[in-house]
């Protein structure tokens, strides 16, 4: 009887510590599920996020206090400063599908009011030049990009803007897209000049835009060059890119997918509530920006 009261005993103690191992692994776990969803609703982010799929050249960006020299697959911020060198230029993707597509060319400066494209989606270009393709911009929808001399806005497609000082060409390469110049007030002019496809209008500082000439067919062949070289990115080209982003590409994963990370976890990771607390961590250090930070600067 006192043997069976032994090995009783022991399995008893067994148990109890079994159980208040999962107790303290669901606990974490839970809490882990926790922070997730609660830096992905904090965060708001959505799979349709801007980010770089090709890059040539010196391109940094400049967010709050800090310049950061990306590569392709890097996240954009709201308020992000994008700058290019000589000869440098950088394709920012939209969506993963490469349907809303934009090129800012060398000698360039540009600041994103968004990270995505909203009901109304502006960009400020102090100097350089930009192209933007829009295939899925939906209906009632305008993206404007803004300079010191002009405002050119789309409610199709695609169209281009060159600054050079006191002088802006803006080029519509598809569908209609409306120029407005600016007043010594830096005010949008009541009246907009409505540009159809194949045609671009030069705008001086402080006048109405009036001069407007049909596009040549180098300008027409250099376009359609670039649709050519947008499409060669396939979507897996696309995907593959996005991967090699780093922590970046890695918190969004974690941001989009929390089950299935966390499937992932269960399977190749031993159920010890000190590694689930160190994932904790590490997800909340990813949730605030701060380790994929560490590592840009480094």
């Amino acid at each position: 009887m006192k043997k069976w009261n032994a090995e009783n005993q022991l399995l008893f103690s067994f148990v109890t510590r079994y159980t208040s191992n999962i107790s303290h692994v669901l606990v974490a776990g839970g809490a882990l599920i926790a922070v997730l969803f609660a830096v992905n609703f904090l965060t708001n982010d959505s799979p349709d996020r801007a980010r770089i799929v090709r890059i040539q050249g010196n391109v940094a960006i400049e967010r709050a206090d800090m310049t950061i020299f990306p590569g392709v697959g890097a996240l954009l911020n709201p308020q992000d400063r994008v700058r290019t060198g000589e000869g440098a230029f950088v394709e920012i993707a939209y969506d993963d599908a490469l349907k809303d597509v934009m090129r800012i060319g060398a000698n360039s400066r540009v600041v994103f009011e968004s990270a995505r494209i909203e009901k109304m989606t502006m960009l400020f270009m102090d100097k350089g030049e930009i192209k933007v393709k829009l295939d899925s911009l939906e209906k009632g929808s305008t993206f404007k990009v803004r300079t010191p001399v002009a405002i050119a806005g789309v409610r199709g497609t695609a169209f281009g803007v060159h600054l050079d000082h006191t002088q802006a060409q803006i080029t519509d390469y598809e569908s209609r897209i409306f120029v407005k110049g600016l007043t010594e007030d830096h005010l949008e002019m009541r009246d907009e000049l409505l540009l159809n496809s194949g045609w671009k209008v030069q705008v001086a500082q402080f006048e109405r835009p009036a001069n407007v000439q049909m596009l040549s067919v180098g300008e027409l062949s250099e376009w359609k060059a670039w649709l050519a070289e947008i499409d060669s990115l396939s979507k897996a080209q696309a995907v593959t890119s996005a991967s090699s982003g780093g922590l970046a590409s890695i918190q969004e994963t974690l941001l989009q997918k929390p089950l299935d990370f966390l499937t992932t976890v269960r399977m190749k990771v031993s159920a010890s509530p000190a590694i689930l607390s160190m994932m904790l961590y590490a997800v909340l250090a990813l949730g605030t920006g701060k380790v994929v930070e560490r590592v840009w600067l480094s």
